[in-house]
């Protein structure tokens, strides 16, 4: 039985801790709560396991990741295993006798990140609130100095958390003494970091806290976006005229907006030009990026600015590149059954791409989805070969023990076409394909995504920019699908899921409707409601614009009964935690990522299908 803690300042004080990390191996609260375990290992080697517990207990308060823009989550786990039912520590673990604890030690401890952790802690949990904990927390994070070597070592953050607690506290001499700093750091220079000031100025509009330099913050993003695109950094100069644009329409400058919108499309492309000679794929999707960032110019200045002529000009290099894409692209090939060896060609098939959105198409190409004849054919002879197994009938249930469906017995006196026959084909052709997710995400999806994030760094500005690039997404749809995908590369597939299913299903009725079928039902007293996506795809113009192949692909994952059944389940309110990121919620996330990158090549989902086919 493990013995009490034993928790009073004085043992703290003798412990005699000290932050003793170089600033070059400084990673923010990671490094220290290392070095707290480490004071806390040497403390009970030398037979002190009283000072070695309390070292582990603020090495716990220190794990916690920060989320900065959440007043009342700011800090959660670094680490969960939904699987095992563990993780690391969350503010809810601490018991009243260690907040007790950490606040009596706090005017012992001159290391401010640890100070401030303890002081947030304090002002988050104990009850009634102190704001001269928020304070203590205040002082503290922003005694981190602005710097872009350690910005995103936990400094920014700490910023960005204390400027939200002067707000929430409503101290508006410490907001304006953030808000004063932060402006500084941004009128400063910072020769090892050509986004700093980026950074910074992005972080103040998060805050909008830089109403009165909105002005001079625009022409500086501006001036440097212009002197970046001179040196050919296209990728660079996207995001200061990105930010410099946003901070032009704050201060009614729409002269000054419309030119950076302009400068937006034109440096998609030049870079695509420069990309054409290495891969025609990316330089497709660039060119692609460009006539998407010319369609946010509204219709009243196209004229001024020769808008459609340029759009033109670029169609004509979108189907050149297009063309010579066909021959880039590849489907990788695994062999067998083996998961470690198509782990190992699923990473392979990822690494080493020369950018983020190189390694995405090809992430996007691990799979080609599934095919329906074929799935059809192994189901047969599955029949064929365990015949015992479809002589009785079957009862399908869901994860709370609901009989959701049922499926007859084999009618062995009758052919294939005999409505049991094809109700026990369909079980079968959904059996195999589940055991083909099951593969697909555990041989390539995962291991391939867990080397891009060894390689890449994506953010969720990419996404929401690839949904802008997306001919399949419809508008003002983007910032909901784009933050959707990104939450796949921070592993939260079910919040992802949950966002996807709605966001999926408006992306089928909006495509049924721009080929002209009808998506919804009038009653006989003239109330016309939408039809929901199981009704669509049950529909014979669902087949005829999708391909059979992905038709069942979206049936089997969304709305089948006798598949995953996501898009019910979840609309429905019937995922719990791990259904929500289970392997089939993995998949369909991934899916719709397959989708969206894929269009913006071929131009929508049925030249995507038409691809995946061979055609």
């Amino acid at each position: 039985m493990e013995t009490a803690v034993k928790l009073n300042r004085e043992i703290f004080i003798e412990c005699g801790w000290s932050y003793d990390v170089s600033p070059d191996n400084h990673y923010g609260y990671s490094s220290v709560m290392g070095c707290l375990q480490k004071s806390a290992k040497a403390m009970d080697e030398t037979g002190r396991p009283e000072h070695a517990k309390v070292l582990e207990l603020l090495s716990k308060a220190a794990s916690m990741m920060m989320r900065p823009s959440s007043l009342n989550d700011p800090f959660t786990a670094y680490n969960q295993d939904f699987q095992a039912g563990k993780r690391s520590s969350r503010p809810e673990d601490f018991t009243e006798e260690e907040l007790i604890f950490f606040e009596s030690i706090l005017s012992d401890i001159d290391e401010p990140w640890l100070r401030a952790r303890l002081a947030d802690l304090l002002w988050l949990l104990r009850k009634p609130k102190n704001p001269e904990h928020a304070k203590i927390a205040i002082d503290s994070y922003i005694d981190n100095p602005i710097d872009s070597e350690t910005w995103h070592r936990d400094v920014r953050n700490g910023w960005e958390r204390a400027a939200r607690l002067s707000m929430q506290i409503r101290d508006y001499d410490r907001l304006d003494n953030i808000k004063n700093s932060l402006f500084s750091a941004f009128c400063s220079e910072h020769p090892r970091s050509k986004f700093m000031t980026l950074w910074v100025a992005d972080l103040m509009d998060q805050l909008k806290i830089d109403r009165d330099f909105k002005e001079d913050i625009a022409s500086s993003l501006n001036k440097r976006a212009i002197d970046l695109k001179r040196e050919g950094d296209f990728h660079s100069s996207r995001s200061y005229f990105e930010l410099a644009g946003k901070k032009y329409q704050q201060c009614s400058a729409e002269q000054s907006w419309l030119k950076a919108m302009i400068a937006i499309a034109d440096c998609f492309e030049l870079e695509a030009d420069s990309r054409s000679q290495g891969s025609n794929m990316v330089a497709n999707s660039f060119y692609e990026n460009a006539i998407q960032a010319y369609r946010r110019i509204p219709n009243k200045h196209r004229e001024g600015y020769d808008v459609d002529s340029r759009i033109s000009v670029i169609r004509n290099k979108v189907k050149e590149s297009g063309r010579a894409t066909l021959d880039e692209m590849e489907f990788i090939e695994t062999p067998g059954v083996d998961i470690s060896e198509i782990a190992k060609s699923s990473m392979a098939h990822v690494a080493g791409k020369g950018s983020r959105e190189d390694a995405l198409m090809y992430f996007s190409g691990l799979f080609s989805g599934p095919k329906y004849q074929e799935l059809a054919s192994n189901a047969k002879k599955s029949m064929q070969e365990c015949i015992f197994s479809s002589l009785s009938g079957a009862s399908h249930m869901s994860s709370d023990g609901r009989v959701v469906a049922k499926t007859p017995p084999m009618n062995l006196t009758a052919g294939e076409d005999d409505p049991a026959n094809q109700a026990v084909l369909k079980r079968h052709v959904h059996q195999q394909f589940s055991i083909e997710v099951q593969l697909v995400v555990q041989g390539q999806i995962l291991p391939a995504l867990r080397q891009l994030l060894m390689e890449h760094r994506f953010t969720k500005d990419l996404f929401i920019a690839a949904c802008y690039q997306s001919p399949i997404v419809p508008k003002d749809r983007e910032q909901l699908l784009g933050g959707a995908l990104w939450l796949g590369f921070e592993y939260e597939f079910g919040d992802a899921i949950h966002l996807l299913c709605p966001q999926f299903e408006h992306i089928v009725r909006a495509q049924l409707k721009e080929s002209g079928f009808h998506t919804s039902t009038i009653s006989n007293d003239g109330i016309e409601t939408e039809n929901g996506l199981s009704t669509l795809m049950d529909s014979p113009e669902a087949v005829q614009l999708f391909g059979e192949d992905l038709s069942f692909e979206i049936r089997s994952v969304f709305t089948e009964v006798l598949g995953f059944n996501l898009r019910n389940e979840t609309a429905h309110g019937l995922l719990d935690d791990n259904a929500s990121s289970s392997l089939s919620a993995i998949y369909a996330w991934w899916m719709v990522l397959r989708l969206v990158l894929r269009s913006i090549v071929f131009g929508g989902i049925k030249a995507d299908k038409r691809r995946a086919d061979g055609q």
